[in-house]
C-alpha cells in the first residue's frame, strides 16, 4: 500500500487509497469503521488521523483519506497506519506501517 506525497497545510486533494494484504490481494472493508496513527519519523511523536477515513469501494478495499489540518499540520517523513473495526468477526484489521512524505509549504 503506497502513500502518495502531500504538502503542508493543504488539505486537498484527498487521497484515494487501496488496503492490500500481503499477498497482494485487496482487503474487504465492508462495513467497516476506519481510524489510523501519525509517526512521525523524526521525534517519533504519535497522533490520530484527525481527518476523515471514508470506504469508498468494500468489496475492492477502497477508501478516501480527507486531510484534516492536524494531519498536514507540518512537513516531514511519517509512519502511518490504518485500522478496520468490524461489527462481526475477526477484527480489527490494521495496515502494514507505510511511510509518508509531507512536503514543506513556501
Amino acid at each position: 500500500m503506497a502513500l502518495a506525497a502531500a504538502v503542508a497545510g493543504a488539505t486537498r486533494p484527498a487521497q484515494l487509497i487501496t488496503w492490500t494484504r500481503a499477498d497482494g490481494n485487496a482487503e474487504t472493508l465492508t462495513d467497516a469503521t476506519l481510524t489510523g496513527r501519525i509517526r512521525d519519523r523524526a521525534t517519533g511523536t504519535t497522533r490520530a488521523i484527525a481527518g476523515a477515513l471514508t470506504v469508498t469501494d468494500g468489496v475492492a478495499g477502497q477508501f478516501r483519506w480527507d486531510y484534516a489540518a492536524g494531519d498536514v499540520v507540518a512537513a516531514g517523513t511519517f509512519d502511518v497506519q490504518f485500522v478496520a473495526a468490524f461489527a462481526s468477526g475477526q477484527t480489527p484489521a490494521k495496515t502494514f506501517v507505510a511511510q509518508w512524505t509531507v512536503g514543506e509549504a513556501i
